[in-house]
Parts: C-alpha cells; structure tokens; sequence
C-alpha cells in the first residue's frame, strides 16, 4: 500500500472549505457525466429509433472502497507510524483516507496508533469541531484510560447488584458515571443526526436504554411499574461494549436472527400443521371419563329410597358430578372407546366432554392455541411422555404415529436446523474474527517488509552509484546520474578534437542496459536476499528493438559490505530461463465435426421413454381428442385461463384460507359454526377438484401426470372427496385430518419448504437403515 501521499495536518478552518471545495468538484463532475451521458444516449436513440432502458446514478462514478486498513479502530500502519507528529497525537487532523475526502469527517490518532472518526458537523448544533470543550471532550474519550475506567466501573456496578442490602447511593452514583460517559460521548460526537455519531453506533444504544429507565425509575412514582427497576441488571450488558469475546457471540446471536427469519417460518408452519391435526384428532378427548352405568347408578345404596327420581335425564345430569368419577390413586382416569384405549372397570362407561382438561387444563387440544402449545412442547421435548401417555389412553395405541412423526420432524430436524444455523452463524463470525488478525498479522510482516526494502533500496543505489561515478567519471567525465532509472550519461573532453564529442556511456549489460520503462523497484524475499531486474546480456538496448521479443530475467542481489576497503560485493543469481509453450488455441483447438457429434449424443441422450402408463395415456385416453379443431382453441382458451400467475396466486389464497377454517374448528363450538365450517369445506375442496379437472384438460393427461406435484394435486382431491363422501359415517372422522395434506401444496412454490420436503426425502433411506441398526 502506497502511503506517501498521506500527509498529517490539524482540522482547520482551511481544512473544512476544502472539504466543501471536494464536494462542489464531486457534484459537478458528477452532473458533467450525467449530461453526458445523456446527451449520448438521446444521440443513440435518434440513430436506432428506439429506446434503451436508462442506467443508474451510480454506473455514472465508479465509486472507490474504502481503505481498510484506515478504518474506525484500525492501528495505524507502521509506516505512517514513522510519519505521525507526536504533537497532534489526541487532536483532529484531516482525513487521511482520500475515500472520505468529501465528507464532513476529521480523524483523530491517540497514544496507541488507534484511528477514531468524528463528524465535523457542529455536536448536538452547539459544538463545532474548533469548540475547545469539544476538543477536551474528544481528548478523553479517545484515551485509553477512558475504556479501562468504563469496564471497572460495570464490574463493580455487577458486583454491587450481586450483594442483598446494597446501599441504595450506590446506584445514584453508577447512574452519575453513566450519565457523564454518554454526555462525553455526545459533546464529542453528536448525538444522532450525522454520521459516527453517539446512537449511530448500536453498542450505544444500550447505554442509552440503562441510563433513560434509570432516571425513570429515580424522579417517576411508577407504583406497581416500580418493576422497570429490575432492568438495572442490563447494565451488565454493558461489558458485551468492550470485551471483544462477547462482542464476537452477540454479533453471530444477531447476525443468526436474519438467518432464522426463514427457518423459523418454517417451523411455525410446521408446527402449526401438526397442531391442526391434533386438533383434529384429539379435539375433546382428553376430558374423557369413566362414569358409573345407568343401571349401577339405579342399584347404588345411596339411592334406593321410595321417592328418589329414576328418570335417565336425573341421571345425565347426576353424571356432571365429579364424586361419581372413577378414581385409581386420587386420579380420575382417564378412558377411551376406541382400539387399544384403556378401559374403564366393570360398572363404569366411558363418557366424553366431562369435567376439565389434565393438569390444571393446560394440556388440551381442544382449540387450535391449545393445540399449538401441546406441540411445541412435543416439539422441546419438554415432559412429552405424559402428554403421550394421556393421548395414547384416550385414542388408542396406534396414535404413536402423530408422536413419532412430530418428534422426528419437529425435534430432530427443525430444532437441531435452528442450532446449527446458529452455530454456523458464531463460526462465520469467528472466521471474520481471525481473518481480521491474520490482516492485522499480516500488514504488520508487510510493513517491515517496506520499511527493510526502502532501506535496502537507498543503501543500494547509494553504493552502486557510488562506484559508477568512481569507475566512469575520472577526472575528464562530467556524468549527469538519474536516480529514478539509474542511468548514467557521460559528457567526456577529448583533448584530439576542437569539439566535445557526446557519447552514452554502454555499461555492463547485466546490470544498467536495459529499458527506463520496464524497470521494476527491487524488493526483499522472505530469505532476505534483494531481487532486482535485469535484460538478458545478449539483448541490444536498442530504441528500434522490440519489447515483445525481449526476455526479462532476475538476479538475486545479496549487498556485502566489506569493512576492510568499503567496496560494494553483489553476488548474481540468474534464474533459469522461462518454457516455451505452445499457443493456447493450437491446445484447444478441436475439430467442428467432434462438437457436433458430441452435441448430438448429449440430444439423443435427453430423450428417454415416457413410460408405459404415459404411452396408455396418450395413445388411447387423448388422441382421439386431438383431432377436432374446435377442442383444441377450447384446451388453448382453458391452458391460458388455469396456468396463468394470477390463478396460482388464488390457489395459494385459497389454501391459506382452508388452513384458517380448520384453524377455527374447535370443541364445543355452536352448530351455526359447524354449518359454516362445513359449507367452506364444500367450497374449497370445490375448487381444488375445479383446478385438477382445468389443468387435465390443458395440459393433457400425459403431460399431467409427468410433474410429481400434479400428482399431488390428484392425490389430495381423491382423498377429499373421499372424505366428503364419508363424512357421516361414524368412526371415520379421522378422514378430516387428510384435508391438511392441501397445506402441502404450498410447497410448489415456497423453496424453502421444498427444499425441506427434499431433505427429509433423501434422509429417511440413511434413517431407516440406522434404525435397523439400532434395533
């Protein structure tokens, strides 16, 4: 990196007009292109009569990066280091970095070499960057005693907070330091409106929070909100400013949010199809209990008196009564009607919808919220083998399919995604972490480097010029010696002639014949040895030669300074000579021939048969369809009707609302709900049976069948009519619960779930056979 234009001088008034001067230059190169380029642009336009599509502002100036090594925080590099005046170590000096040269930004450099910005835009419209408590406040602030006295001071407010009868000034005091950190930190910044500003740095905000509850908390009588004082323990999170450790795991938290946004979607949708099929499922049957029989409650000694009522409503009504419940161990049992349930003792039946939900209610699926929350916690794993138990005792045996799917899909899979996101996101933080240091490494290595070659160079040309003149002036030679091509040319006195004959010296070809303009600056390897270039001897430093045909070597140059006589020892290592190659179109020239042949295999290859049920389709269920003219503009009129991107849309609509009306299913819920549930029921699975027909018509049956989400499409309207059809027969209820596969069709054209759904695909071939091994 060339730092020899960067000249240090303090922020003056001078230096603030000259940052205006930049901007008014910058706005009006810019407008100098833009006019240009529009005005080429209209001449385009009149020589094709037609119009181009405009470009962008920012093709116009090529805008340049910033200098990373410059940046806020930096060091300052070793070789401006030596550059650096001691006197304005801790004052605002000029930008050094010509990115910013037109912005209203000064740099301030303190005893460490670290680089700080500030803006030099008037601080909170009081304080312009001349205001001597501006300086003073920017004096502390970039000192490095300043950080250190901040970190005590969270430290011992953490400790303070850890003692149970802290004396109550403590907090008054912290609240006091806090106060002057952010007021110093605004004199010496600004507050919000420009750039490197106090709050336009997120670790501020904290503090901004910490020290506006705190003063909430002292002069507001909140009464019972007197809580908000529990937040005096975010100023522990203060120390997240100032360790890097912790600044690097909060960063890869935050940076892990954006990366969950779709993963955590996802889950949610996931989650929410799994509580819709509880719903369906277990809607009401968890509060079912074992009741005595009409027939033990008539037989009980309790009623068998003359005038006691034996009528079945008295009975129904008795049944509500908890004291009738089956207990076994101070529980009420809970029962099911269904295969594999459990069963209630003789002299007991098995009644639903009596008394409340197990533990305390909370466990219920009787609603789409109670639902969602008996999944997630299926999902965490959080005490699932009760809920399991429950559920298995109410439905039946069988029902452990809903358990295994949502703990291998939920817990297994969305879980461990959302932690392994996470994970990557520390681990690329952490890689930027130490690409950072490794920078920091390695502009270090190379400073020494540059500051070895640039005394290796001066010694170097000192010495080798040194002796030129000796060798070649003498006493008759006026020599004229051009440091920057190290050249010599020799005016001699030749005492023959009447005339002074000027001639160029021809020196050693080795080492000064060759072209001003290829010279390269010699450098230093990592063995230390200097390398400089040099024209093979047997060229002529001719003006008429040509470059193209010139062969650029090497030597290694090891200078060895003998502390007998002071003569200059250069050792030459020449390099071996570069391999002739072959051009590069004669390699990959191939014959015209062969690239179409092998065009034509990859063609031929691409073609595969269409199946045998494809062949079936086509050949007996469409053909004899193709034939009228009148169908074909009718299948065109359906095609350009059903494929359109509007209709996907309304499909997408539509689905979106058949997941709310199950959504809205519930127990108990009133007959006129029921009957609006069912019509809605009636209208989707309407149009989705619409959609398929539509689609068959336009795209043909072969052609339908080819695209596995069409097949999907079929599959899920069969199931739903079929459970339209079955919907009043007793003991299929369970049908209902296919009507989520709909939700699926989602998928088509959310990629993330797709790509899920392909996931879990290829995974469960390697699941299955790790579950044999298991087993």
């Amino acid at each position: 990196m060339n730092y020899k234009s960067i000249v240090f001088r303090e922020f003056t008034q001078e230096s603030f007009r000259r940052i205006q001067r930049y901007r008014q230059e910058d706005a009006e190169r810019i407008a100098a292109k833009r006019s240009e380029h529009q005005t080429t642009r209209e001449d385009n336009n009149n020589k094709n009569h037609c119009t181009n599509k405009p470009s962008n502002d920012k093709h116009i100036d090529h805008k340049r990066m910033p200098n990373k090594e410059l940046a806020v925080g930096q060091t300052l590099p070793r070789l401006l280091q030596n550059k650096f005046p001691a006197e304005l170590i801790g004052k605002p000096i000029e930008e050094i970095d010509s990115y910013y040269r037109a912005e209203y930004i000064f740099v301030v450099i303190n005893r460490n070499n670290t680089i700080f910005r500030f803006s030099a835009t008037s601080a909170c419209f009081v304080f312009s960057p001349f205001n001597c408590f501006r300086r003073l406040a920017i004096r502390i602030l970039t000192h490095s005693l300043f950080s250190a006295l901040v970190m005590i001071t969270i430290l011992s407010n953490c400790v303070f907070m850890t003692l149970r009868n802290a004396p109550e000034a403590t907090e008054y005091v912290f609240t006091i330091i806090y106060s002057l950190e952010a007021l110093t930190k605004c004199i010496a910044r600004g507050f919000i409106l420009q750039e490197y500003t106090f709050l336009r740095d997120p670790w501020n905000w904290l503090d901004f929070i910490v020290i506006t509850l705190a003063y909430i908390t002292f002069f507001v009588n909140l009464g019972k909100v007197a809580v908000l004082r529990t937040f005096r323990v975010l100023r522990a999170l203060k120390t997240v400013a100032v360790i890097p450790g912790l600044k690097t795991i909060v960063n890869a938290l935050v940076q892990s949010f954006f990366s969950l946004r779709d993963v955590s979607v996802l889950s949610s949708f996931i989650l929410s199809i799994f509580a819709l099929i509880g719903l369906q499922l277990y809607m009401g049957a968890l509060r079912q209990k074992c009741v005595p029989t009409y027939e033990s409650f008539l037989n009980s000694s309790n009623f068998s008196s003359v005038g006691f009522n034996r009528s079945y409503e008295f009975y129904v009504k008795e049944m509500y009564i908890e004291t009738y419940w089956y207990q076994k161990n101070e529980v009420y049992v809970l029962c099911g009607n269904a295969t594999g349930s459990v069963k209630c003792p003789y002299g007991y039946v098995c009644w639903k919808d009596r008394g409340m939900n197990p533990n305390f209610g909370y466990t219920s699926f009787d609603n789409y919220g109670w639902a969602m929350l008996s999944c997630f916690r299926l999902m965490t794993q959080d005490y699932w083998e009760n809920l399991y138990l429950l559920v298995l005792s109410a439905s039946g045996r069988y029902h452990f399919l809903y358990f295994l799917a949502i703990i291998f899909f939920g817990s297994f899979y969305l879980i461990n995604l959302i932690l392994a996101i996470v994970s990557m996101s520390y681990l690329g933080q952490q890689t930027l972490v130490e690409a950072e240091n490794e920078e920091r490494e390695r502009r270090k290595i190379q400073d020494d480097i540059d500051l070895e070659n640039e005394e290796v160079q001066k010694a170097l040309e000192a010495h080798v010029l040194l002796h030129a003149e000796t060798a070649l002036g003498g006493e008759d030679a006026n020599c004229r010696i051009s440091y920057s091509g190290i050249s010599i040319e020799c005016e001699q006195n030749e005492t023959k002639h009447e005339s002074n004959s000027i001639g160029s010296l021809q020196a050693s070809p080795s080492l000064f014949q060759f072209d001003r303009s290829s010279l390269t600056v010699p450098y230093v390897t990592a063995n230390g040895a200097t390398r400089i270039p040099f024209f093979d001897e047997t060229q002529q430093n001719s003006p008429n030669e040509d470059r193209k045909s010139q062969q650029t070597n090497s030597i290694s140059c090891f200078p060895e300074i003998n502390q007998n006589d002071g003569d200059l020892s250069i050792t030459l290592y020449q390099d071996k000579p570069p391999m002739v190659c072959a051009p590069m179109n004669k390699l990959l020239a191939v014959p015209e021939f062969d690239r179409i042949s092998v065009r034509s295999k990859n063609v031929n290859a691409t073609k595969t048969d269409d199946g045998a049920v494809v062949k079936f389709l086509r050949t007996f269920c469409w053909k004899c369809n193709c034939i009228s003219t009148i169908f074909q503009k009718f299948q065109t009129a359906v095609a350009f009707f059903v494929l359109d991107a509007f209709v996907d849309l309304f499909i997408t609509i539509c689905i979106i609302l058949n997941t709310v009306f199950m959504a809205i299913d519930h127990h108990g819920q009133s007959e006129k709900t029921t009957r609006i549930l069912t019509a809605g029921n009636y209208v989707f699975t309407s149009i989705f049976v619409a959609e398929s027909i539509l689609k068959i018509v336009a795209m043909t049956p072969a052609k339908f069948l080819k695209s596995g989400w069409n097949v999907f499409d079929l599959l899920i309207v069969s199931v739903s009519l079929i459970e339209l059809g079955l919907a009043n027969v007793k003991g299929l209820s369970v049908l209902r619960s296919f009507r989520l596969l709909r939700v699926f069709k989602l998928a088509k054209s959310w990629q993330t779930l797709n790509r899920l759904m392909s996931i879990i695909g290829k995974s469960i071939g390697a699941l299955g056979n790790l579950t044999v091994v298991l087993v």
